[in-house]
């Protein structure tokens, strides 16, 4: 016999805060923040001290990005199927060991992207195909707003991960700076992990913590079978648009710290500005989460995901200095803190939950590949050409057709619970 319960987007939120809690600060520590936006503060150091192009050190990130979309595949299969909370665990203690671990090594550069190779696998468990699975588990009614706010942990870091960079790098050299970013996921997400996170069904589950009166095994068998996935064109087209956009945010944030220093901004400025990209990923988390919940999701992307081709416009012109900078800043962050949000929700809207670890994964792993050669693309483009001008116009029409390939997904084939 089942009792009836409190259902809506208040209850489950009063009901499963301590999971948004959690997956906002492992998103925070995890590695699709940390390395992103500490690559824009290592690059010249790193070139200065080994001699390598900006292309080339961008490359590191290249080789992290392979190592998730190798790793990828097999987190989704294993969350299906055993759940979230150990594989994050093990993952957690995994990336703060590689971070580390590379301001050890003294070269040559093949070591470098061999480390962030390795540090990507054992870490994958970090990404937010993890935590986005528990969110979308413990939420239905409020799911995009849980996103958003769990999402905004990325943001955090977007915002002081380039001063705590800038900070170690000044203090204490390139080499302490890795092993002080390794220590946030040790210190602050680990710990927090182990006491509150579980699934929400499985052998790790807290049963005391079943939102749904119903078998919640039930819901979990919504949706299409990974095979009916692929025959459909859905998938592809976000791929597409998801890949296009990646590519492009990914460069603008990883250069943007080089691109005002090279206008002889001060090192400490630029790494302000870099961080209102973190604030604008908070806000385009959180709003993109409301806006998702109430309106057509693929409208929204259209409107959020082509705001930085005018950050491409105002940095290719040069014109405005630092404030028109923190203009495109702004925008630049807005539309990353809706990435992820619009990735999680359209795949459980179209695709429904019964594989969604499976789903997501490939479609993260083909955006994170998107986003390792966008960071070496946009350095490569300087080191030939001098400028970022080339690269920084090809962008702006990228993110323009990414943007508006979100208009042919339709209606939403998955219902709500509620």
């Amino acid at each position: 016999m089942t009792t009836a319960i409190e259902v809506g987007p208040l209850a489950e939120f009063r009901r499963s805060w301590r999971i948004v809690i959690v997956a906002g600060v492992g998103l925070a520590c995890g590695l699709s923040a940390i390395p992103i936006y500490s690559l824009g503060v290592l690059t010249k150091p790193l070139s200065e001290t080994f001699g390598w192009s900006r292309a080339e050190v961008q490359s590191i990130y290249t080789w992290m990005t392979i190592g998730n979309l190798v790793a990828a595949p097999f987190l989704g299969w294993l969350i299906d199927h055993q759940g979230v909370r150990r594989v994050t665990l093990i993952s957690l203690v995994g990336m703060a060991l590689g971070m580390a671990s590379m301001g050890v090594l003294t070269g040559p550069l093949w070591s470098f992207y061999f480390l962030g190779f390795m540090t990507a696998v054992v870490g994958v468990g970090t990404v937010p195909i993890t935590w986005t699975r528990l969110i979308i588990d413990w939420f239905d009614a409020g799911r995009g707003r849980a996103l958003g706010i769990a999402l905004a942990g990325t943001g955090v870091s977007a915002t002081f991960i380039p001063s705590y960079a800038t900070w170690l790098l000044a203090e204490y050299g390139w080499r302490m700076t890795y092993v002080g970013l390794g220590a946030l996921p040790a210190l602050i997400a680990l710990p927090l992990s182990y006491f509150f996170l579980f699934d929400r069904t499985g052998r790790s589950a807290k049963p005391t913590e079943t939102l749904s009166a119903e078998p919640s095994n039930e819901k979990h068998l919504d949706g299409l079978e990974f095979r009916e996935v692929l025959k459909g064109y859905r998938f592809w087209v976000m791929n597409a648009a998801f890949v296009m956009v990646g590519l492009c945010i990914a460069g603008l944030i990883s250069h943007l710290i080089p691109m005002l220093t090279d206008r002889d901004v001060p090192a400490t400025t630029a790494a302000q500005v870099a961080g209102v990209i973190g604030l604008a990923v908070i806000v385009g988390r959180i709003g993109t989460g409301y806006l998702i919940d109430h309106f057509w999701a693929p409208g929204v992307a259209v409107g959020l995901l082509s705001l930085p081709a005018i950050s491409c416009l105002i940095l290719a012109s040069g014109v405005g200095g630092v404030p028109a900078a923190l203009v495109a800043a702004v925008l630049i962050g807005l539309a990353a803190g809706a990435e992820f949000d619009l990735m999680s929700f359209l795949t459980s809207k179209y695709f429904g939950q019964r594989k969604y670890g499976t789903t997501y994964s490939f479609l993260y792993a083909a955006f994170k590949l998107s986003a390792g050669i966008g960071a070496p693309l946009f350095g490569l483009s300087f080191d030939i050409t001098g400028s970022y001008a080339l690269i920084l116009y090809g962008a702006t029409g990228l993110l323009i057709i990414g943007s508006l390939l979100m208009l042919t997904l339709g209606p939403y084939r998955i219902p709500s619970n509620t």
